[in-house]
């Protein structure tokens, strides 16, 4: 998680402000007098565990989402994600603290005033942050650089809108595609969309608007593509929602529809907290499987000569190579004379012990290794080879996407879709790739485990 000076500014309001809260409470239940005598304890000995309540706090919210960026959000929007977040804390602190046979007591009524408190004092100081926000923006102090793809009317609209509501955030660096000489209200066409990756690079965009004409929707799909490893947020006009068949998250910005593009569903705290949840069970399970695991590697010496393990450079997340393991269930060298290919379920290269492994996925076991390592996931899309993925790139459009995220042991595709065989499936597979990218989520990856835990011991492998 990329420490900004807004999330630094978040961070310490929310520590404050959850605090005072605390305060608050604790006043308000034994010093206004409003409830039936009770043994004040000593404010003092309450520090501490306000830091432990404050510490659960600040774990509940950064994991909810809570430490994304501002821009683009009303009071009205802070307001209501501070009482949604809230709500989840308080429910658990009522189901510890319950007293069935008081369940009005003035416990009960205090940690409701608690509740109130915390949202005055979380979502006010947030709210305080996004006003100053705001007014550094119209002065032109972070602002993110933006590209509007597109030059027509539906783009110079928007171009007007911006100027005119500077607090959006944006700072627009040219406009992509048309005659190179023309400008708009000072914003100049810099390229054409041949240009696109090399003009985001040298201007620095970190937002792509996109606003084609309704005559070019068929290349939407392959500038997106271009996009996906370059980094940058992408956004369309919404009128174009229909080109990408539903794989879109809306936003709207101070009134501005927009539609976002692959929007990142994880948060940072999300994302931590899987990788915690990744390290922990690739452990527990190499720990628990090792007596299986040297029995596999026994049988894989007695069955054939070569080494136990089988090691082939695969593409992870941004494209970056990194070397994946297995239990060598083929023939030594099974690819000297083809070159990369397809198995088959009757392929003769597989060895008789691979007829045995690769039903139950039992050769994939050693990718917990680079689960721990930090090249892999336990659930996403799984990675493939670098002469494929040369050749999906430019056959399947949108098939970057995948690499936006860490390859995964199993995934959604695997567990609803046969094994590859062609070109065809691969690009079916996508289509439960990109389900899985716009619907992330722990619960989903519970739920990917289970079912392929299924489909090993019905013995659907490959």
């Amino acid at each position: 998680m990329k420490f900004s000076r807004e999330k630094i500014a978040l961070f310490f309001t929310d520590f404050v402000a959850l605090n005072l809260a605390y305060a608050a409470s604790y006043f308000l239940r034994f010093q206004t007098g409003w409830f039936t005598a009770a043994v004040a304890p000593e404010f003092r000995h309450l520090l501490l565990p306000s830091l432990i309540v404050c510490s659960g706090w600040l774990l509940l919210f950064l994991l909810r989402g809570m430490y994304r960026t501002l821009y683009g959000q009303s009071p009205v929007d802070i307001l209501f994600s501070v009482v949604r977040a809230s709500l989840v804390g308080v429910f658990i602190i009522f189901l510890v603290t319950i007293d069935l046979q008081r369940p009005l007591s003035p416990s009960r009524v205090v940690l409701m005033s608690y509740w109130g408190f915390l949202i005055v004092f979380v979502a006010g100081s947030r709210i305080a942050i996004r006003l100053v926000q705001r007014r550094l923006l119209k002065r032109g102090v972070g602002l993110r650089n933006a590209l509007i793809v597109g030059y027509n009317e539906r783009a110079r609209a928007f171009l007007r809108q911006i100027q005119r509501v500077p607090d959006l955030g944006y700072r627009v660096m040219g406009f992509l595609n048309g005659t190179v000489d023309e400008e708009y209200l000072g914003v100049k066409v810099v390229a054409g969309y041949e240009s696109l990756e090399s003009s985001v690079k040298s201007l620095g965009v970190r937002e792509v608007i996109m606003a084609p004409s309704p005559v070019e929707r068929d290349q939407i799909p392959g500038l997106i593509s271009r996009l996906a490893n370059l980094h940058v947020r992408v956004k369309m006009l919404p009128d174009l929602t229909e080109t990408l068949y539903g794989h879109l998250g809306t936003a709207a910005i101070r009134g501005v529809p927009l539609i976002e593009v692959f929007p990142d569903i994880l948060s940072p705290g999300q994302r931590s907290f899987k990788r915690i949840l990744d390290v922990l069970a690739s452990l527990i399970n190499l720990i628990l499987l090792s007596p299986l695991l040297l029995l596999i590697a026994l049988a894989i010496k007695l069955d054939s000569s070569g080494p136990v393990l089988y090691t082939q450079k695969r593409v992870g997340r941004g494209g970056r190579l990194f070397t994946l393991l297995k239990f060598r269930s083929m023939v030594p060298d099974a690819e000297a004379q083809t070159g990369p290919v397809w198995a088959d379920k009757r392929d003769p290269r597989i060895t008789r012990v691979g007829r045995v492994l690769r039903p139950l996925h039992l050769d994939e076991i050693p990718q917990l290794l680079n689960v721990l390592k930090g090249d892999m996931s336990l659930v996403g899309p799984r990675p493939e080879r670098p002469a494929f993925v040369e050749q999906f790139r430019h056959t399947i459009p949108l098939y970057e996407r995948r690499l936006n995220v860490k390859p995964g042991i199993t995934g959604w595709a695997q567990v609803k879709h046969k094994y590859d065989e062609s070109l065809t499936d691969v690009a079916d597979k996508l289509r439960y790739d990109l389900f899985y990218l716009e619907n992330m989520s722990l619960t989903l990856d519970v739920k990917i485990i289970l079912s392929t835990i299924g489909v090993v011991m019905m013995g659907k492998g490959h």
